[in-house]
């Protein structure tokens, strides 16, 4: 991996991280319903990318998809109403849920297993190879989710 993308990744890790202790702030503390606090977050969102796709010309590639053959058009279209769905709407919601009746500390590692699906995926669909660390740390994920979902520990009545 490349330091810029490493360098990336690290900073997607930290905001995240402070992220998802302010997410539990809104739902434990101020005490949004999680639809509320999915909708004000992707409102405040997309104001902010808007801002940054105008000022820094990126707006032009939205333009330049209306040159696109209708196929292939209607192909990102469907993608992304269906990432829209799948990662925005059901994910978020069901993360906020779970903010809502959990710890911080466990819901967000549970929830950050997401790439253990995704790679699965990714092999099964897309051909990605399977590969000795790979597996590796799909072993731990799966180690970690046990632990922190208390499967070992006492179980309340």
């Amino acid at each position: 991996m490349s330091r810029p993308a490493l360098l990336f990744c690290l900073v997607a890790v930290i905001a995240w991280g402070l992220g998802a202790v302010v997410d539990k702030v809104l739902m434990g503390d101020k005490g949004l319903s999680p639809w509320t606090a999915v909708a004000l977050k992707m409102i405040v969102a997309t104001v902010i990318i808007a801002i940054y796709a105008y000022m820094t010309g990126s707006v032009a590639e939205v333009k330049a998809m209306a040159q696109m053959p209708p196929r292939q058009l209607w192909t990102i279209i469907g993608a992304l109403v269906g990432t829209a769905l799948l990662a925005t709407v059901i994910g978020q919601l069901s993360y906020y849920s779970a903010l809502q009746k959990a710890d911080a500390s466990q819901v967000v590692p549970l929830t950050s297993t997401y790439p253990l699906v995704g790679a699965l995926l990714a092999v099964s669909f897309l051909g990605e190879s399977v590969t000795v660390p790979k597996v590796l740390g799909a072993v731990l994920i799966v180690g970690g989710i046990i632990l922190l979902s208390g499967a070992l520990g006492p179980q309340p009545n």
